[in-house]
């Protein structure tokens, strides 16, 4: 088994009322930090099908949506690192068909004792219902 994770790290639903070209930018710096030393590779993703016809600079990433490969050990830094980041947001970690919206550090860390039996794990910031 392997020793890091895929990690997608998806923002487009956190509600962070961002322009387009902000969102871009803000995600962008945290590619760049994700890089200095939470993850072992960090990159905006891409579509998986630009359009015909399209500039590719322009249309090729899902806008607010990042990937990572983290390594095991700095995952639970990682989830931490991006709730500093979204304060106020509720986290959903998903992996397969479980789902866990967590709201502490024990709930968090319960779910993380699963991650060894994973490889790939898409991480959703959404908005609170409180807000």
């Amino acid at each position: 088994m392997s020793d890091t994770l895929e990690v997608l790290i998806d923002l487009s639903q956190a509600n962070l009322d961002l322009e387009p070209e902000a969102l871009e930018t803000y995600t962008r710096r945290l590619v760049e930090e994700l890089k200095d030393g939470l993850a072992e590779e960090a990159s905006l993703m891409r579509f998986t099908e630009t359009p015909e016809g399209s500039k590719s600079g322009e249309a090729g990433f899902d806008l607010g949506i990042l990937k990572a490969e983290v390594n095991l050990k700095n995952i639970k830094a990682l989830l931490d690192w991006l709730g500093d980041r979204i304060y106020g947001r509720n986290l959903i970690l998903e992996y397969g068909e479980v789902r866990l919206e967590y709201r502490n550090t024990q709930q968090l860390e319960q779910q993380l004792q699963a991650l060894e039996r994973i490889d790939k794990l898409k991480v959703r910031v959404v908005k609170s219902e409180s807000e």
